[in-house]
């Protein structure tokens, strides 16, 4: 098993979206304290450089974190005064104790 716990530098909040609804039936993004992690943070290219998608200026990032089975994409995470929506969630078999998130920044 490798370690990479040196690597896990900063604090995040996770928090969970709740489906909640207003009278009219429109969706409140209100969100649940899900917890503390340590996290590494590293910013990922901007993604048109990387795909053929529509041009995206919000700041993308790749979130590493511990295994935890409760952090999908109705998660987000705030790091630093910052909300980062989780776009992608992937476990490498190879390495079962981490997830890497791929983040967008919210703004």
């Amino acid at each position: 098993m490798t370690e990479f716990a040196g690597t896990l530098r900063e604090r995040v909040v996770l928090e969970t979206r709740l489906d909640v609804r207003d009278p009219r039936g429109n969706s409140n993004a209100r969100y649940s304290y899900d917890g503390v992690a340590w996290a590494a943070l590293m910013p990922l290219v901007p993604a048109e450089l990387t795909r053929a998608d529509a041009i995206s200026s919000l700041p993308r990032w790749q979130v590493t974190i511990r295994k935890r089975e409760d952090v999908g994409m109705n998660t987000r995470i705030t790091w630093r005064g910052r909300y980062l929506a989780i776009r992608a969630v992937t476990s490498d078999p190879r390495q079962p104790e981490q997830m890497l998130l791929t983040c967008e920044e919210w703004r």
